[in-house]
Order: structure tokens, then sequence, then C-alpha cells
């Protein structure tokens, strides 16, 4: 069980996480734009505090953070609960990493605990609300494509083209949603590494993350909804595209192990490190590039891990 907070410093790092928190969505608010990078990193304070004080302390600055965000925001909403997702991501990682879970499996638990919980909390809402599920989320999706059809109107483009691309979205929106969240989660395990680590604290089981590698059955995986994307049923094809929009992640995801094995192995100076990644972020060819690398590992084996072990 984790400790009971007896010191006056445990309330000061509790009023901090707070803070922190509260200080996230109010750039969120504020600034819409710089509000969706800052929102990346709602989770660290929550699991940082988490992992220094336990459990106990780190429920309270995610609760307390939930009901500030509730009186900011005036009430459950989409948004709310998304924001509130971030939060309990915090808490989630925290029980992983103190379990000391592999990556795969901090990935996993958290990711499906999360949007568990989240589908679970949402359904209770509806019930409350004498509204369906299907209803309230067409209510939400309606209203944002409003909102981005204007923006794109007052971008110049043509009515015709607008709608070709909020259909688009709406095939792909499931597995984006769960890729950016997937990528939130990595985010924050990468940044909460660097900032014990600065304080001497190693966390052995994600010390290797530049040996990351996706289970060999999930090519098949990947080849079969490739195939199924072939096939003339529409609900088929869309449950395949994104599938394959969240195993594309994952194979990224190696694709960077084997980028960062490689610059560790040759020591490659930090400017070489920025540029490269900096490249994969801003282009969309590089970035397939890495997916390609990434799928192919598990066939070339880059790295020649096995041996390296031996």
């Amino acid at each position: 069980m984790s400790p009971i907070i007896v010191h006056p410093s445990a309330i000061k790092d509790i009023i901090l996480g707070i803070c922190l928190c509260v200080l996230i969505f109010a750039v969120s608010y504020t600034f819409p734009l710089l509000g969706v990078f800052a929102l990346l990193l709602l989770p660290l304070p929550v699991l940082y505090f988490r992992l220094k004080l336990g459990r106990n302390s780190g429920s309270i600055i995610a609760g307390v953070s939930f009901l500030v965000l509730l009186v900011m925001s005036r009430g459950l909403a989409f948004d709310t609960l998304y924001f509130g997702a971030l939060l309990m991501t915090g808490l989630f990682l925290g029980e992983c990493i103190e379990r000391q879970c592999r990556i795969e499996k901090t990935m996993l638990f958290t990711v499906s605990g999360v949007l568990g919980v989240c589908v679970a909390v949402f359904g209770v809402y509806t019930v409350f609300q004498s509204r369906g599920i299907g209803e309230m989320v067409h209510a939400y999706i309606s209203q944002y494509l409003e909102l981005t059809g204007a923006l794109y109107t007052e971008m110049g483009i043509e009515k015709a083209q607008i709608d070709a691309l909020n259909a688009a979205f709406l095939v792909v929106m499931p597995g984006m949603f769960i890729v950016s969240y997937m990528t939130t989660v990595w985010l924050n395990i990468l940044v909460i590494k660097k900032l014990l680590a600065r304080i001497g604290i190693r966390l052995k089981n994600m010390e290797a993350l530049n040996r990351f590698k996706a289970p060999d059955p999930l090519v098949w995986a990947v080849i079969g909804f490739g195939v199924i994307l072939a096939l003339p049923v529409g609900p088929v094809k869309y449950v395949g595209i994104n599938c394959l929009i969240i195993l594309m992640l994952i194979y990224f995801f190696q694709g960077i192990a084997v980028i960062s094995f490689y610059f560790q192995k040759k020591e490659s100076p930090t400017f070489l490190k920025v540029f490269c990644y900096g490249l994969i972020a801003v282009q969309i060819y590089f970035l397939i590039l890495v997916i390609g690398l990434g799928f192919f590992d598990n066939w070339i084996n880059f790295r020649k891990l096995e041996i390296q072990e031996k």
C-alpha cells in the first residue's frame, strides 16, 4: 500500500502537482494552438508525483485537478473527459513503472486501461443524461465538423473538397485518435525517464527502448488487414484501415528504435540526431520510410539483437 502522507513537503509537492496540471489546462484554454502541445505533457505532473509520493498522493493530484477542470469547463463534455483520461494516464503509467513492467506491457495496460475506464464512465454519464452514446458522439462530431468546415471556408477551400476531407476524417478518426493517445503515452515515458535520470534514478525496465521490437505475429496482422482493404465490404474496410493505422504506429516506434540504436552505437553527435528526428517529424516521406524500416526489421533484423546479447 502507498505510504500515507505525513510530511509537510509531501503536501507542498501535491499542491505543486495540482498547480502544474491547472496551468496546462489554462494554457490549453487560453492558447488553443499552444495548448495542443501542452496537453501532451498533462500526464507528466501526475506521473512524476505518483512515483515520488505514492499512489494516494498521485490520486489526490489527479482527482483535485479534474474537479478544477470541471469548474473551468462548467460541466462534463468530451474535451473534459479527454483531459481526465490524460490525468488518469499518469496514474496508470506510475503503476506500470512501479511494477517494473516492460515497455510493451506498459503501453498495453495503460492504453487499454484508460480507454476502458473512459468508455465505462461515458456509458454511465449517458444513462444519467437519458441519451444514447451514439447520439452524443454524433452531436459532438457534427459540431466539430461545422467548426472545421468554417475554418476551411475561411482558408478558401471549396465545399466539395471540405466534404471530401470530412468524409476521410470520419473514416480514420478512431485509428487516429488511438494513435494520438499512444504517442502521448510514449512521449511521457521518454520525458519521465529523462527527468528521473537527472536525479539519479534509472528505470531499468525502460532503459533499452532502442531494442524495442514488435511481436512477430503482428506482421501477419498487417498482411491480414491489408487484404481486408481489398474486400468490397464497407464496414470491414472501416475496421481494417483503422487497425492498420494503429499497427503502423507500432512499426514507427520500431523504426525509431532502429535509428536510435545506431545513433547510440556510432556515438552520433546531438546535432545530427536533432536534424534527423526533425526531418522525420516534418517530412511525411521520411516518416513512411521509418515505418518501413520498422516493418522489415522483423525479417532483416537490422540490429542483430540476438548476436549482441550473446
